[in-house]
């Protein structure tokens, strides 16, 4: 009796049956390696070329991906500091003058007033910065324990995008972060789901606490790549391949199983 080719058993309506099936699904993994591969590369501007002012509600929603036409621009936002969740982010870098300098950046979670000025939505703000550490933290304490007006005050920064969460620098100081994750500090800012924003807010405003006006570098333009977004479109398409490979060994065994049955 011959034994059964690889084709010969691939051609049964229950193996193109499963074909079908193993395609349809490694293409729904190549559209969310797409969509996660959209969300991967960011243009950045100089911002020389970035001066315009837009209102955060005309270029964002909460929940929404970072689109490019959003990024590293000037907007303006209606937000109420939430007093009760301010951080520290360490490496951070500074133009003074010529020089670049490292040091630490104050930030806050915020609500920003929404379109249809009844309801907000979470924004990380950047507040201002210091080299030393201890300043900040002195800066942090008293941002803490100051009486803010509760109200929504307007102000202006530059929307930038968010970064991937690193280890804490210092497991002794939950508030001190190693890197401006806004997937990381929504967790932070509540045990409950979170609308936020997809990037966060650096003030140019006047920051007072001691600290200096946020001066970002000067950016070249280019392309920026977010490094995890980039690593979940990877292993979409290996989800994809898996599905076809799945389907090639299913139907091996099979071809292998029928061809020791024949021997035998």
């Amino acid at each position: 009796m011959t034994k059964p080719t690889f084709f010969s058993v691939a051609r049964r309506p229950k193996w193109i049956f499963g074909l079908l099936i193993a395609l349809a699904s490694a293409a729904v993994f190549a559209l969310l390696g797409q969509w996660q591969l959209d969300r991967t590369f960011t243009v950045v501007e100089p911002a020389a070329q970035n001066e315009q002012v837009f209102v955060l509600n005309q270029v964002a929603t909460p929940g929404a991906a970072l689109t490019i036409e959003a990024a590293n621009v000037l907007v303006s936002a209606n937000i109420m500091l939430d007093q009760s969740n301010v951080y520290i982010v360490s490496n951070r870098l500074q133009q003074s003058g010529d020089e670049i300098v490292s040091g630490y950046w104050l930030i806050a979670n915020s609500g920003a007033l929404l379109a249809d000025n009844d309801t907000t939505g979470s924004l990380t703000v950047a507040i201002g910065f210091s080299e030393s550490l201890e300043s900040i933290e002195a800066a942090r304490e008293e941002l803490q324990s100051s009486m803010l007006p509760q109200a929504f005050l307007e102000s202006t920064g530059r929307y930038l995008q968010t970064e991937a969460p690193v280890e804490l620098p210092d497991e002794s100081k939950p508030y001190l972060l190693g890197s401006l994750s806004l997937a990381q500090l929504v967790n932070l800012y509540s045990s409950e789901k979170v609308e936020s924003f997809a990037g966060f807010l650096a003030l140019d405003a006047e920051p007072g606490l001691g600290l200096d006006p946020i001066s970002l570098p000067v950016q070249k333009q280019g392309t920026t790549i977010n490094w995890l977004t980039l690593f979940y479109a990877g292993e979409w398409v290996l989800f994809g391949v898996f599905a076809v490979f799945l389907w090639w060994r299913l139907v091996q065994v099979q071809r292998l199983r029928e061809s020791t049955k024949t021997t035998a």
